[in-house]
C-alpha cells in the first residue's frame, strides 16, 4: 500500500519520498518492487528510478519521460499492483 508522496508535486529530475506499508512484503532484499507513473488514457506507464527502498518508504526520481500533469504512481511487487497514488508532475 502506498499512502503519500512528499512533495505531492515535483518537476522532472526531482527525487520524492513515497510512504506506505509493506511495500516490499517485509523482505526488501528479495522483493523490492518497481514504481511506475502515468499510464492513463492509453499512454504507457514510465518506470521511476529507485534511489532507496524500504518496507515503509522509498525514494524515487521523476524521469524526463514522465508525463506532465496529474498522474498516478503505482508500486508493483511480485506482479501485484498497489493502490494508485495521485501525484502532479510539474512542467
Amino acid at each position: 500500500t502506498v499512502t503519500s508522496a512528499t512533495p505531492a508535486s515535483a518537476s522532472h529530475g526531482a527525487t520524492i519520498t513515497i510512504a506506505g506499508e509493506r511495500m516490499c512484503a517485509g523482505d526488501c532484499a528479495r522483493a523490492a518492487g518497481e514504481f511506475f507513473i502515468g499510464g492513463e488514457a492509453g499512454e504507457p506507464a514510465v518506470q521511476l528510478p529507485t534511489v532507496a527502498f524500504a518496507d515503509t518508504s522509498a525514494q524515487v526520481m521523476i524521469p524526463d519521460a514522465a508525463p506532465v500533469g496529474a498522474v498516478a504512481i503505482v508500486l508493483t511487487v511480485d506482479d501485484s499492483a498497489s493502490n494508485a497514488l495521485d501525484f502532479d508532475v510539474l512542467p
